[in-house]
């Protein structure tokens, strides 16, 4: 792991961090403020979660997946709208949290569309906001849930404690959720899991470790190991969610036979256009206030020591490749969320 460089301080400029590199971290002092353009939103960051996903998959592997330079490193963030451009409607002044930011949130302002920018009520700290971009996400992928549906979620990171919770909003009748970490199946049980399993690790039949005939099952990791599982789980005609993407293996093979005999559905996390977002949103503002956070977040650092909390959240099996032996036996030990607060 490599320590963050530095450039000198500037005055009236901000700091940001930049993903320089693989494994390479800069923070500048003397980048210059957005300016937003019509329909954009500047906000003042208040905290910005690192990303489980696509962050850490961003610095393990930028030049080595295509993927990994496509993405806004540092995504996920609360804090204030600090000016706005033409034809925007947040006003200076309002707590928000965003859905993805047009630059950087390991930064001490973030320039976003107004279209992924959501009210954050007042009572929840920016240290928690900054995780309500999971939310929409979550909503969105969970779309095809329907009340009295058998649910199975195959990860118990954040992502899929947060789609634990709308799952459970949706009516699901039974919701198991699945994972390696013992502590992480605790918080599945607090947060209205019905029953939880703890997975052993490698090849494994997900049908006799699970269940079977499931209406949905929903793949929070992003391997493919659990994506073929989710395939196992559910019965005829059944659904199955894509929601851990911008991992380091993008590329599944499938039993097209296997998919064609139950007649699967598939839907992804990412909404498809404009229109969805903007109405995915507006779900999020109205749940926001009553999803829980709290148990999600494990630490807070400051925005100098972004290679610590980059460094902490790296201790996971999951930044290993599909078939490669990993010097970690799961997830980073109890550790869920942590803010990046500037």
């Amino acid at each position: 792991m490599s320590e963050m460089t530095n450039d000198q301080p500037t005055a009236g400029r901000m700091r940001a961090a930049e993903l320089a590199g693989r494994f390479e971290l800069k923070l500048h002092r003397d980048r210059e403020v957005p300016v937003p353009g019509p329909g954009e939103v500047l906000v003042r960051v208040g905290a910005c979660t690192v990303c489980n996903r696509s962050d850490l998959a961003y610095y393990h592997y930028l030049g080595l997946r295509d993927h990994c330079a496509v993405g806004c490193f540092g995504h996920e963030v609360a804090g204030t709208v600090e000016a706005v451009g033409p034809g925007a409607t947040s006003r200076p002044g309002e707590r928000v949290f965003l859905r993805t930011p047009i630059t950087t949130g390991f930064a001490e302002f973030a320039l976003a569309r107004q279209i992924s920018v959501g009210r954050l009520p007042e009572r929840i700290p920016f240290e928690q906001g900054a995780i309500l971009q999971l939310l929409p996400l979550a909503i969105h992928a969970t779309r095809g849930v329907r009340l009295g549906d058998r649910v199975a979620v195959i990860g118990q990171g954040p992502v899929g404690l947060m789609t634990l919770q709308v799952v459970r909003r949706r009516g699901a009748a039974e919701l198991v959720a699945v994972d390696l970490d013992p502590w992480r199946l605790e918080r599945s049980t607090a947060l209205g899991a019905d029953r939880t399993v703890r997975a052993p690790g490698g090849p494994v039949s997900a049908r006799e470790l699970v269940g079977a005939d499931f209406d949905v099952a929903i793949d929070a990791v992003g391997t493919p190991e659990t994506a073929n599982q989710c395939v196992e789980l559910v019965r005829q005609n059944g659904l199955v969610i894509f929601l851990g993407t911008h991992h380091v293996d993008t590329r599944v093979s499938f039993d097209m036979i296997a998919w064609e005999k139950k007649g699967l559905r598939v839907h992804m996390a990412a909404e498809p256009t404009d229109l969805a977002r903007a109405a995915t949103m507006a779900v999020a503002e109205r749940l926001a206030d009553q999803v829980e956070l709290a148990p999600l977040l494990s630490a807070s650092y400051p925005l100098d020591e972004l290679p610590a909390a980059i460094e902490r959240l790296s201790a996971s099996s999951l930044l290993t490749p599909s078939g490669t032996p990993s010097p970690y036996p799961g997830p980073p030990p109890e550790t869920l969320k942590i803010a990046v607060v500037p």
